[in-house]
């Protein structure tokens, strides 16, 4: 359930407690915060915060709780494909001598509410689409608190925004604790809470895994892989050159689809901004070796796809599908298992499956995690005005939920979907 509505003076409770006890040239302004002398620089464009990318790397290198999500790689990729439309407003804090101490990496985004007209909404680069988890502030180590507070100081200022939003914070992240800690000091209001994630942690051998894995599920990843091999050719692939790519990505949009299709669904790929994205992300991963786009063939014909990606000792599932057709010969989970054994064969210690905690990911024995979501405003504004409304209606969406009968809920989810046009498999639902 949603958490209510907060102000500095309220208690926390849960997960979240635990987890946070074009071109212009950038606009600049300077402000002191413990002892702490931090410049704003102000970037409109993606082509000028590149201009930070060296001292960008090296906050990642300095800060190891940053995933793959808070590169230059993800965040641009994400920016070319989805951010045409949108107005980029992200910061970067530097010191008196100008080293970087941090980066928002912002843009104001604007929707509109039935009751409060057309809000502007700050949210991170990365999110809104559906594609990104594991979004964070990207700030050196024990600089969090000065950079929060130069960040509170710079939106105090501004009138552009009503609501600023930032979703699938990890939840032990350093940057949310001190921004909820700055936030309660001020007495702005906001609305925390949680969604969930699952990850399976890797054991250092292939049969130690299936040892952890119920005897029920064991045959999927053992006795199904023989007997495709002994039916069919089997070849299992990593793209590992650029000209690997194209074909691999057409399989990859042709067999999700071709999935969701089979249940009357369009699937992610009808977005050409996604597989605009996908093929930015691939080409860029490629290059830094963090690419893991895996494909089965049995007998020549592509029947399965997995997009993954590695960052450190951990490899994220992005996206995949497989060919209806070979449904039966459990070609997804031979995929997923060929790759297992390999990661765990060259030290992957997490195989993270990202948002969500479906049944098939809790038998691959992946365990549930929560990322940290954030809402906040300045007080007495219709941004207040508005998370206070929005805030009363998720919980009374909740209530219904735990009360109404499943079939009087699900013919309820199903209305709606269908008067706003949404479709079930959309990140959204």
């Amino acid at each position: 359930m949603s958490t209510p509505l907060i102000c500095s003076n309220s208690w926390v409770g849960g997960r979240v407690e635990k987890a946070i006890s074009s071109p212009r040239p950038p606009s600049r302004k300077v402000a002191n915060s413990q002892n702490q002398a931090l410049r704003i620089a102000v970037y409109l464009s993606w082509k000028q915060l590149e201009e930070r990318t060296s001292a960008w790397e090296g906050i990642l290198r300095e800060n190891p709780s940053l995933s793959i999500f808070s590169t230059p790689e993800w965040l641009g990729s994400w920016w070319k494909a989805f951010g045409s439309n949108k107005q980029m407003m992200a910061l970067a804090f530097s010191t008196e001598s100008g080293a970087l101490a941090g980066l928002a990496p912002f843009y104001l985004d604007h929707f509109q509410s039935s009751l409060f007209g057309r809000l502007g909404s700050l949210r991170l680069i990365g999110d809104g689409s559906g594609d990104s988890d594991n979004l964070d502030l990207i700030i050196r180590p024990g600089f969090e608190g000065p950079c929060v507070q130069a960040f509170l100081r710079w939106l105090a200022n501004r009138q552009d925004w009503d609501v600023c939003s930032l979703n699938t914070l990890p939840e032990d992240s350093a940057a949310g604790r001190s921004l909820m800690h700055e936030i309660k000091a001020a007495k702005w209001p906001f609305v925390p809470g949680t969604c969930p994630n699952s990850t399976i942690h890797l054991p250092a051998t292939w049969r130690l895994y299936l040892e952890s894995v119920s005897p029920d599920f064991r045959p999927l990843l053992t006795r199904y892989p023989r007997r495709l091999a002994q039916r069919y050719n089997v070849r299992i692939r990593r793209c590992e050159k650029p000209d690997d790519i194209p074909r691999g990505l057409e399989i990859l949009f042709s067999l999700h689809t071709k999935r969701w299709n089979m249940a009357n669904q369009p699937g992610s790929f009808d977005s050409q901004e996604r597989r605009q994205f996908y093929v930015q992300l691939a080409e860029s991963f490629l290059e830094k070796d963090w690419l893991e786009l895996w494909l089965l063939e049995l007998n020549g014909t592509a029947a399965a796809a997995q997009f993954c990606f590695r960052f450190g000792d951990t490899v994220y599932i992005l996206q995949e599908g497989f060919d209806p057709g070979f449904g039966a010969d459990k070609v997804g989970y031979a995929l997923r298992a060929a790759m297992l054994q390999h990661f765990i064969a060259a030290g992957i210690k997490r195989y993270d499956f990202l948002g969500g905690l479906a049944t098939h990911k809790q038998k691959w024995g992946a365990v549930p995690g929560a990322y940290l979501n954030l809402r906040f405003a300045r007080p007495r504004s219709l941004g207040s005005c508005y998370l206070s409304f929005a805030d009363f209606a998720d919980q009374s969406k909740q209530w219904l939920k735990n009360n109404l009968p499943p079939s009087a809920w699900n013919a309820l989810h199903w209305l709606k979907l269908s008067m706003t046009n949404q479709r079930p498999d959309s990140p959204a639902n």
